[in-house]
This record gives structure tokens, sequence and C-alpha cells, in this order.
């Protein structure tokens, strides 16, 4: 671009901009949600697609828990979802390459628009998250070779 169109855009921009009223707090924490979704790395980002409900188990516990499977075209997720302490829950999830077992995430995150986002904490394979409360969230799993997205995951429930 030359340096009067330079000048022309940055101008039509800037007045375009400035005459939008400020988003909204819902619209700032909505923007952050599907931010957080995006791959970090140059890595491909997978959908994962409920495969198994879950049915309703007991627990060693004493409570109720559930057990969902999640697929991607390469890859497996188990998440369990039991009762932690008082109302909150406790997850343990495991990444499975379809051809060669359990995978050791990177890195794995819950979120939603509504709280902060948590980390989980690695156990050898598994992943564990405590003290999530009931809702509807989104679950990332960053891999060495891919981003892995569950959106959806009803924890709780």
């Amino acid at each position: 671009m030359d340096e009067f169109t330079d000048g022309w855009l940055e101008t039509t921009l800037r007045s375009a901009l400035e005459s939008e009223p400020a988003p909204s707090a819902a619209a700032l924490d909505f923007a952050l949600g599907l931010a957080r979704m995006l791959p970090t790395a140059n890595r491909p980002s997978l959908i994962a697609r409920l495969v198994s409900g879950g049915q309703p188990l007991a627990t060693a516990r004493g409570g109720v828990a559930q057990q969902r499977l999640y697929e991607t075209d390469s890859h497996l997720i188990t998440l369990w979802d039991e009762a932690d302490s008082g109302a909150s829950r406790y997850l343990i999830g495991q990444v499975y390459a379809k051809n060669n077992g359990p995978l050791v995430p990177e890195s794995v995150t819950l979120f939603s628009v509504q709280s902060a986002e948590i980390s989980a904490r690695q156990e050898d394979s598994e992943f564990h998250v405590a003290g999530v409360a009931p809702g509807v969230y989104a679950l990332r799993c960053a891999l060495e070779s891919a981003d892995i997205l569950l959106p959806g995951v009803e924890v709780g429930t």
C-alpha cells in the first residue's frame, strides 16, 4: 500500500471504531472464552464428539458418578465425573491415541464464560480437576500433535 492508502485506511478504521459503543462485559467474556479455544501452536484443533452419554454409576465414596467417552478421528478421551465435597465435582480423565494407548497432555484446561479457567493436575497419564461447580464447560487438551476441544461438557448433571 502507498502512504495515501495507509493514511486513509487508518483514519477510516479509527473513526469507525471510535463511533462504535464499547462492548458489554458479557460480550468481552464471550470473546475471551472463544479465544481460549483457539490452538496455541501450529497444531490442528480437533473437536471431539460425545459417543457415550454415560450412565449413572455408584462410586466408592457413596455418590453417583458419570463416565463419558469422547472421540476424534484419532483420539479417545474418557471423563469420569463424581461428587467432591459439598456440591462441587471431581473430574478424572485420560486421552488415548486410538492406535497407541494413553497419552500425557501438555496441559488440560476447563473453562466457561461464567467461571475462571481451571487447569488440571497431571498424575501419570490421568488428569484431575477438583472443586468444579456443576454446569456446562469446554475442556481443552493440548497434546504435542494436536489441540482437542470438548465443547458442551456437562459436569454434575
